[in-house]
């Protein structure tokens, strides 16, 4: 017996007005007519048919789904169910964008004879009506912030807004590798789902940079996106994706509450340092031991030698190990913390060539005193045994 189709649906979503387009009930199923791949700027997208039986209206499929189109599990008669979904304007024209879905059966045939919905892409005009991705802007679908369509981060896509917290934003920066000096900035956002890097240039740092406040969550839209490799993934986020913020990002703060977490966190031990590669990042939870003073040390920058501010401290943990972490720029030379402290370091990258030490990033996150259950236990461990015990110290702690 062939899945049943959720009749009428694709109708709704060609011809129904948007703001009641985004108020359809997720969940519904439609088969797959066709499927198309588009190069849009420099990233792949999947343009997809879908049809209720009745009427067929084209779609677009969140490039976390890309790879099931490329392994074959998506393929032109299959029936899914969709489990997320938004509609945008994008050059007077709708687009729906379908941000998670699961496949219910490959196997059928075409089911019924589909006509197009009035407001459906003709397949001639297709190919000069997609957007790109790095000059189109989007009009979000809904103006009301508490009916604003918004995806997950793991469904990254330019065209749907994000509800984003900021946990970790750097300094304002010059971008050398240019030549212009122009401004650069980086942060670090996340929702329920995923966290991702985002770069600002020029006009973005003046009316994006001062928005962005650490702890706070933000509506984000009109942003574009952009792939990087594995080398350049933004200071060890696991994404193989980053938001850039160049003119006309829209940033608006979200004042209701959401579930969003305040930071996540993968600690490990400080022994266990050994066994990790050069440049490579982690998530450490330790004391504070020791406090160096405020330097100013030379840097190579790919235009010369530049002179920064630098700070070193000394960690340690449960491991019964001490490692030294150097602290840069603005955070070096605000940096205040009660001796003995309990630090959380997010992402902070591992250095040394045999004598291991650890070193902040543009994306690292430090805080002092999380309030987290394994800063209980860390301290709770500290009064009543490590006080007294005995600790190993990489020899980069030596001096500081």
């Amino acid at each position: 017996m062939s899945p049943q189709l959720t009749t009428g649906v694709c109708d709704r979503l060609g011809n129904a007005p948007v703001s009641e387009v985004n108020t359809i009930s997720v969940g519904f199923t439609v088969q797959v007519c066709s499927i198309k791949k588009l190069k849009t700027g420099t990233l792949d997208r999947y343009f997809v048919t879908i049809s209720d039986g009745r009427t067929f209206v084209r779609a677009t499929i969140a490039r976390a789904f890309h790879c099931q189109v490329i392994a074959g599990r998506i393929t032109t008669n299959s029936i899914i169910t969709v489990d997320n979904f938004t509609c945008a304007i994008i050059r007077g024209k709708r687009i729906v964008i379908i941000l998670d879905l699961h496949v219910v059966s490959r196997t059928v045939k075409r089911l019924g004879n589909p006509v197009p919905a009035s407001s459906v892409v003709r397949e001639a005009t297709l190919p000069s009506d997609m957007p790109d991705p790095q000059n189109d802007p989007v009009y979000p679908a809904a103006d009301d912030a508490r009916g604003r369509p918004t995806s997950p981060i793991r469904c990254i896509d330019r065209f749907a807004q994000k509800r984003t917290r900021v946990i970790g934003k750097s300094e304002v920066g010059h971008c050398e590798q240019r030549g212009d000096g122009g401004k650069v900035f980086m942060a670090r956002v996340m929702d329920e789902s995923q966290e991702i890097g985002a770069i600002g240039f020029d006009g973005a740092v003046d009316t994006v940079y001062d928005k962005l406040n650490k702890g706070n969550v933000y509506y984000i839209s009109q942003a574009q996106v952009s792939q990087v490799t594995e080398k350049y993934q933004a200071g060890g986020i696991q994404n193989a994706y980053q938001l850039k913020f160049r003119e006309g990002p829209e940033v608006e703060e979200c004042l209701e509450s959401t579930k969003i977490p305040i930071i996540r966190y993968n600690f490990i031990p400080i022994a266990s340092l050994e066994e990790l590669r050069t440049d490579s990042f982690c998530d450490i939870l330790a004391i504070l031991k020791d406090v160096g003073p405020l330097r100013r040390v030379r840097c190579r920058w790919p235009t010369g030698m530049r002179s920064r501010s630098n700070r070193r401290i000394n960690v340690m943990d449960m491991s019964q190990h001490v490692v030294r972490v150097t602290l840069w720029g603005e955070l070096a030379e605000t940096f205040v913390a009660d001796n003995l402290s309990i630090i959380a370091l997010k992402t902070v990258k591992i250095g040394g060539w045999g004598v291991r030490c650890l070193s902040m990033t543009s994306y690292s996150v430090m805080t002092i005193s999380p309030d987290i259950e394994e800063a209980y236990l860390l301290r709770q461990w500290y009064e009543a045994i490590g006080a007294r015990a005995e600790f190993r110290s990489y020899p980069s702690t030596f001096s500081l």
